[in-house]
């Protein structure tokens, strides 16, 4: 058997481990996720600015540079970024000050469906939002397009039909594991005291 290595092989794995987490930690513990996945991307992409703004230049911005084996302050922004984002969403998932705790009324086969739906969600939301950090765009200050985007994924998204659906359609990636966390919340019965 002869596997080639590319971008859609690493895209599908990496989604499929991030699925596999989300179904082993639970439905609760992946809304938890997604919650900070939303709150590690904000604070992610303006660390990334805020860190090219003020140490854009300086001894410890070339020495990252070297480190990261990168070529451009661009490059070195969005090597920040990913590294930030990474890191605040494994934080806010193992230590995150926050629970989520929603009613289980319904069957097992619903539970179950549900678990499924939010560890793709999940899933999907992650790699769309490090892939839109690799291609180069700001999620806070606007900007984007095909100028704004890194060369180096530009390659990659030029020869990965996966890798451009995605980044394509981030904002459905966005905004589905929000509408359907909403949508669950309209429909579950939990009493309170």
């Amino acid at each position: 058997m002869n596997i080639t290595l590319s971008w859609d092989l690493f895209v599908v794995v990496f989604f499929v481990v991030i699925l596999a987490y989300s179904l082993i930690i639970g439905r609760d513990n992946t809304l938890k996720v997604i919650l900070g996945t939303y709150v590690s991307m904000i604070a992610a992409d303006a660390g990334g600015a805020l860190f090219a703004k003020y140490l854009s230049g300086s001894e410890l911005f070339m020495k990252i540079l070297k480190l990261a084996a990168v070529g451009t302050e661009q490059e070195a922004m969005v090597f920040i970024k990913v590294i930030i984002f990474v890191a605040l969403v494994i934080l806010f998932a193992v230590r995150g000050a926050f629970e989520v705790d929603t009613s289980d009324d319904r069957s097992v086969i619903v539970r179950t469906i549900l678990s499924v739906v939010y560890a793709v969600l999940s899933a999907g939301l992650i790699i769309s939002a490090i892939l839109v950090f690799v291609s180069g765009v700001s999620l806070i200050g606007g900007g984007g397009g095909e100028q704004s985007t890194v060369t180096a994924l530009w390659d990659v998204y030029n020869q990965s039909q996966m890798i451009r659906m995605i980044v394509d359609n981030s904002n459905v990636w966005f905004s589905l594991p929000a509408l359907a966390f909403l949508i669950h919340s309209f429909y579950s019965h939990k009493e309170t005291i």
